[in-house]
């Protein structure tokens, strides 16, 4: 009988003593795979913090498109203006465009090396801010209009039309018969340059 409790004695001692290493296998077999979930969850939240990287937006800021069609849109109602007769309005309108003109920073579009769409630029902003101050002299307005067209024109060579559909009409008749083109949205001719006194004198040079 002595022997029998002794026997039992051992083997629960023996089971007590393997059972904790049983367990430690298990947890250390556990651990790779708790790793490479920790790993993997990192990776992700350091691809989000590279997204939201605010270096990273300024760098999609600077190849923003060149805004050719709010350029040609702060055009328009200064031209319309002028066919009309109105100098007020027009000197309104180039105030308008001479605003747009300025808050053009280059260096933030897909045209940053462009160093001619740069003085295509400032050249267009000269001549809208004269017609601008010149409210009670349309005559004036109509010579800057003229440089003006011309900016116009370059700027589309350079930019395209932003989707818009434009025409350059051409007048014989103004600046002493050498001619003058601009740009309308209409292919009815309605000429800035001699207003309602001749105001369908010109026709249609090229489609945009």
């Amino acid at each position: 009988m002595k022997n029998i409790i002794t026997v039992l004695f051992v083997g629960a001692t023996l089971y007590s003593c393997n059972k904790p290493d049983h367990k430690i296998a298990e947890n250390k077999a556990a651990e790779p795979e708790i790793k490479t979930i920790e790993t993997t969850e990192a990776g992700e939240t350091s691809s989000q913090e590279l997204k939201e990287n605010p270096e990273n937006k300024k760098e999609a800021e600077e190849l923003s498109p060149f805004p050719i069609q709010q350029v040609i849109k702060g055009y328009l109602p200064l031209k319309n203006a002028l066919a009309q007769d109105d100098s007020k309005k027009a000197s309104d309108a180039a105030k308008n465009l001479f605003s747009i003109l300025k808050k053009i920073d280059i260096s933030t579009t897909d045209a940053k090396n462009n160093s001619e769409l740069r003085d295509i630029i400032e050249s267009a902003a000269e001549n809208a801010e004269h017609i601008g101050k010149k409210s009670d002299d349309i005559a004036h307005q109509r010579e800057h209009l003229f440089s003006l067209s011309n900016d116009i024109t370059d700027l589309i060579k350079e930019q395209g039309t932003g989707g818009l559909k434009l025409y350059q009409d051409f007048c014989p008749m103004y600046n002493n018969g050498k001619g003058g083109t601009w740009i309308s949205e209409s292919e009815e001719i309605v000429n800035p340059y001699e207003g309602q006194k001749m105001i369908n004198c010109g026709s249609v040079k090229k489609v945009f």
